[in-house]
Parts: C-alpha cells; structure tokens; sequence
C-alpha cells in the first residue's frame, strides 16, 4: 500500500507550505493479465470475535462500507500495517478493499488522539502568522468546499483532510482519533464522513469482529494482482516501432520499473525518447494523489496570475484540469486516465503506467502506453 503516513504528510506539507481547510462539525474526506477469482468472502471467520478491543475493523460493519463503495468487499476487514503497508496480524489500521483492488483503510487511536491530530495542524500556525504560501493556502481552501457550500457535520469535535492530500480525513472526539483513507476508491468526502460517524458511536462497544481473522484470505488476494516484469519485456521492439516509427538504439531497461525508447538523433537537435514508467500495486491511489498535488499547483499558479493581472479572471478550473480526464471508468484496457500535459497516464487492475508527452508525439505517446496496459 501506499506510502502515506500522516507524519510524512505533514513533513511533506511542512516544505510545500499549505494546508487543507479544517472542516467543522457544524453543517456544512495494493500481478498477469487473466487473474484467477478472488478468494470467497466467507473464507475466514471475520465475526469471530477479536480479543483486541482496540482492533479497528471492529468498528464498522462490512455492509455500511459496501454500500458506500457501491461494490462488494473481496474479502472481510482485515489488519494492515502502519500506512497500509500490506495485511498484517494486529495491524494498526484495517482495510476494506475491492476485487478490482480499490479500498479503504480506517485508523483509530482510542488514546492520545489530540497529540497525533495536532500534526496535521501544524502548518495552519504558520499560514496565520503570515508565513508560507498565501496564493497555495488560497487554493487549498477553495478546494475543500463541499460542492453545496456547506460544511460537514459529524460526532467529531474537529475534523480535517490532512494537508496536501484529496483524501485522508481525521475527526477527533475527545481523545479519540478516527482516521479514514479514502485515496484508493473513487469515493468524496461527503460519502465517507458517515462512516468516521459510525465508528465513533461504536468506540466504546464495538462491533464482534476480527480483523485478523481475514489475514490470509486478504494474502491470497494480494497474489491475484498482476505480478511485476520487465517493462521491456511487455512489447517487443517490433511493437514499439509499429506505433513510435523506428528506434535509434534498443530499448533500455530499468527493471520493473521502466523502460526508454530512444528515437534516432539528428544531428543539432534534443533527443527524443519515450520513456515508459509502471508502478505495479497501488497505481489508482497514486493516480489520484498526483492528480490532486498536480491540479493544487495549476490552480495556484492560476491565482497568482489573477492577482499579477488583475483583468484577467481567476480560474475555478485550471486548463490543466479540463484537459485531465475525470475518474470516471474509462474504456478498454484503461480503468482511469489522465493527462497532465507532461505525462500521459493510465490505471489498470491498481497498476498505474505512464509515458512522457512532452517533446515526442503525444497520439504516439497515448497510443503507447495503452499498448503497454493491454499486455497488463
């Protein structure tokens, strides 16, 4: 899973300084081509119940998260490491995920939960007291606004997305401190608060549930996913030069990584090379995170060329964000794309394969990295 701790997000805002709008609560957010079918739900006792009264898939019921992802869960909860970091017995955090490998992940800290939620506060001091970047601080909060304007309500005391991130929501009631991971779903804010809402009303008698119980199972699925190649392996050099034209040198690889096709060199003239990156597990969450720094930054430029100019009206959408597909399922090989303007992107089965666009033939580029998908 996805390496997105709270701590390296607020390390990681500390040096972009910004940061997200708290949310009140007053009214108002990781394999081959034929994989085999995943394990059965009911392949582990998931209602046997836990001996952890602090184990976190005890505090929502399966079919509450079922319903707001729209799909059903592959397996049950199961226990993940700090971060996501794979299934793991007495994990701090559970996961909920998908058979196309979408999900989740819940973290709650029954005590001590106001030491860790001030971390995600950190930066706000800052931007108070003048410090930072005020046009980047100016977009961020104009990005969280729920699309009705107003503001989530929730069992939390304080609420907030963590900084430079679409999609890690903490609410602290108290002491206690529920953190929902929504990155790696196509899922809002507004459609995952109620979940923190119902975990919070469970804290102090949660559900009889075991979220180690479904370990294996989660371990078997995992083995489902298309498992990492070569990069170069996955077109021959024949297919390559069908769609880019001829190559000036072989393909060079990076192991599983990416592999670079250079095209001849002219004499005087930059080098062209398309360079083809594959990230095997976790792809959508990253696809989204990016797509989410990505869009913060147009945006902030945006701004402060409406406020150089002052004739020139301020974009709610940059022309990088109307020129980026939405993540709505797209067609055959191609769950979600996107297109930067720097990078052509796509994600299938939660792998994420991308190629430049710049400064090489982008119908070419495209054509490319789709060719690459279809061998996923």
């Amino acid at each position: 899973m996805p390496g997105h701790s709270r701590l390296r997000a607020v390390f990681l805002t500390t040096l972009l300084g910004a940061v997200l709008g708290a949310c009140s609560h007053k009214q108002e957010a990781p394999r081959g081509s034929a994989a085999p079918p995943p394990p059965p739900f009911a392949s582990s006792n998931a209602e046997e119940e836990s001996s952890d009264a602090q184990d976190p898939c005890r505090l929502l019921d399966p079919k509450e998260v079922e319903a707001v992802l729209g799909e059903p869960l592959a397996v049950p909860p199961f226990r993940v490491g700090s971060g996501g970091m794979g299934p793991h017995a007495s994990g701090s955090d559970c996961m909920y995920e998908t058979k196309n490998f979408r999900y989740l992940t819940l973290t709650a800290t029954f005590e001590g939960g106001q030491q860790e939620y001030s971390l995600t506060q950190m930066v706000k001091g800052q931007l108070k007291g003048g410090r930072g970047n005020e046009e980047m601080a100016k977009t961020v909060h104009n990005r969280f606004q729920l699309d009705d304007g107003t503001e989530l309500s929730g069992e939390w005391d304080e609420a907030s997305l963590t900084a430079m991130n679409c999609c890690i929501f903490n609410a602290l009631r108290g002491d206690q401190l529920l953190v929902i991971d929504f990155t790696g779903t196509r899922l809002s804010l507004r459609q995952v608060a109620p979940l923190l809402d119902a975990a919070f009303k469970r804290m102090d008698k949660p559900l009889p549930l075991n979220g180690n119980a479904a370990v294996g199972a989660a371990l078997a699925l995992d083995k489902t996913r298309p498992q990492p190649r070569d990069v170069c392996s996955l077109l021959t050099r024949t297919e390559v030069e069908a769609i880019v034209g001829p190559l000036g040198a072989d393909p060079a690889g990076h192991g599983h990584d990416s592999c670079t096709y250079a095209m001849p060199r002219t004499p005087g003239t930059v080098p062209l090379e398309y360079d083809v990156k594959v990230r095997w597990r976790n792809g959508y969450y990253q696809w989204r995170s990016d797509r989410h720094v990505s869009n913060l930054a147009y945006g902030s430029v945006g701004q402060i060329a409406h406020d150089v100019v002052p004739g020139l009206p301020a974009q709610e959408e940059s022309e990088h964000q109307s020129n980026a597909a939405t993540s709505a399922a797209a067609a055959d090989p191609a769950e979600s794309v996107s297109d930067d303007g720097m990078n052509y992107v796509l994600v299938k089965q939660d792998v994420e394969i991308s190629v430049n666009s710049r400064f090489v033939d982008r119908a070419r580029a495209q054509a490319l990295v789709v060719a690459v998908a279809a061998k996923i």
